[in-house]
């Protein structure tokens, strides 16, 4: 447990009520304050609708957005909150008028819960976008709704996807959200054989490397650590690896790469425009990290106009393209460095992708407790 000790008998949820773990449908860890102090919390489903599933999680990837919203650096979070947007399980029951999937089908969610389905937005198959009469509450997977840190997950069947046979669950999870996020992008505006640039080799970028090579692309990973990461990223599929600190050597490759995929977060003004400054003229520069609130930018807009240089974010990734990263990452066998931690060892995962100090990504176990408690 983070932070001072909170009794259980105090902390309660108006949708997934706390129970005798005897009598739980599920049980999770939850995070009850912004320190953030993480419980365990035994609970109840709310009655599954007719569009809904409910899932036996096997494995959860843990996402540097769950510390975000643990620690409320987002928005204030309503606690207790279930975080975890990488939800990997077997589907146990299925409402009435679900169609897309079974009893016993392996199936992910990513960050999405829900969407329109009517929308200009849904229509052109961009869901992640979706306009429509959706309560903002309600789009993302968790907060008031549980995520996956927990044993079980129950929620809308249109934004869970199948799992393709060859994906071994446990380091699948985090491509539901990191791998899609950067994938999507990628395959939207690539070619094949241009130069494409990764800014920060961490749990979204060394997947990012292995996406742009399988692509067919020259990729150059831009890393803090370059004589730490060189012979590591090379073996990723990093054609060149160069530094992302030294101004000196950023500027020295201005105009490099057709297309820049930044996965991190700065609000060092130097250091953002000489990022910007790696894009060929008329190339684009995709920002995916996501900062805390608060950090702000001063960027040369002159650069950008006298470049005609296109610089846009992007929204993690539609139903379809995960489903589309999924079958690609099953035909180039593409998976993420992981680190798998059983349910006792919440706490050092969180912690460890607290700090960004996992090799890559984060993963725990959920079944293995499931089926020692009789879940």
């Amino acid at each position: 447990t983070w932070g001072k000790y909170i009794k259980m008998e105090s902390v309660n949820h108006s949708i997934y009520p706390r129970a005798e773990i005897a009598a739980a449908d599920a049980v999770a860890k939850a995070f009850v304050d912004k320190t953030p102090t993480m419980v365990e919390y035994p609970f109840k489903f709310p009655e599954l609708k007719a569009y809904e599933v409910r899932l036996r999680i096997t494995h959860t990837g843990l996402c540097h957005s769950d510390v975000h919203t643990a620690k409320s650096e987002w928005y204030d979070v309503k606690y207790p909150v279930v975080t975890g947007h990488e939800v990997l399980g077997i589907v146990t029951h299925v409402g009435a008028e679900v169609q897309n999937v079974k009893v016993g089908d392996r199936v992910g969610y990513g960050p999405l819960r829900f969407n329109c389905g009517s929308c200009e937005y849904c229509k052109e198959g961009q869901d992640q976008l979706c306009s429509g009469n959706v309560a903002p509450e309600a789009k993302f997977l968790y907060d008031p709704y549980f995520g996956g840190y927990a044993t079980h997950f129950q929620g809308p069947s249109k934004t869970c996807v199948k799992i393709p046979e060859s994906l071994p669950s446990d380091r699948t999870a985090p491509l539901l959200c990191a791998g899609v996020t950067v994938f999507a992008p990628l395959k939207r505006f690539v070619k094949e054989g241009q130069s494409v640039g990764i800014i920060g080799i961490g749990g979204l970028g060394h997947l990012a490397v292995k996406y742009a090579k399988a692509l067919g692309c020259r990729v150059t990973a831009y890393t803090s650590k370059v004589a730490e990461k060189k012979d590591e990223l090379t073996k990723l599929g990093a054609d060149e690896v160069r530094s992302s600190i030294d101004l000196d050597e950023l500027k020295a490759n201005a105009g490099s790469h057709h297309f820049i995929i930044n996965c991190l977060s700065t609000n060092n003004n130097p250091l953002m425009n000489a990022y910007i400054d790696l894009t060929r003229r008329d190339g684009r520069f995709c920002q995916v990290g996501a900062p805390a609130n608060g950090e702000e930018l001063n960027i040369n807009l002159r650069k950008l106009i006298g470049g005609q240089i296109n610089l846009f974010g992007s929204m993690i990734g539609s139903v379809k393209d995960t489903e589309e990263m999924l079958e690609f990452s099953a035909k180039h066998n593409i998976l993420p460095d992981c680190e798998i931690f059983e349910w006792e060892e919440w706490n050092t995962a969180f912690e460890k992708c607290a700090k960004g100090s996992a090799k890559y990504r984060c993963v725990v176990n959920c079944e293995n407790y499931a089926k020692k408690i009789g879940k």
